[in-house]
């Protein structure tokens, strides 16, 4: 279920780097490149934690890193 701003359980375990619930969730069918209200993604989330095995993650599991926010920014960035 999503929160208020567009984010989903997915987007929470990203922000705070919680690995096991990321892959659970990612397993489970979440949205790897849903975007929340401010044009994040789960990747760009993952990206500001600085946490490389969770990007690399994603990555591999189809994260799209050329997918920019909503202030034109690429997660990479």
């Amino acid at each position: 279920k999503e929160s208020g701003n567009g984010e989903t359980p997915l987007f929470h375990a990203c922000r705070s780097g919680n690995e096991n619930i990321i892959k659970y969730l990612i397993e489970h069918g979440a949205d790897i490149n849903k975007e929340s209200g401010n044009g994040e993604t789960p990747l760009s989330y993952v990206c500001k934690t600085g946490n490389e095995d969770l990007v690399k993650y994603l990555v591999e599991h189809g994260a799209d890193i050329n997918k920019e926010s909503g202030n034109d920014e690429s997660p990479l960035f």
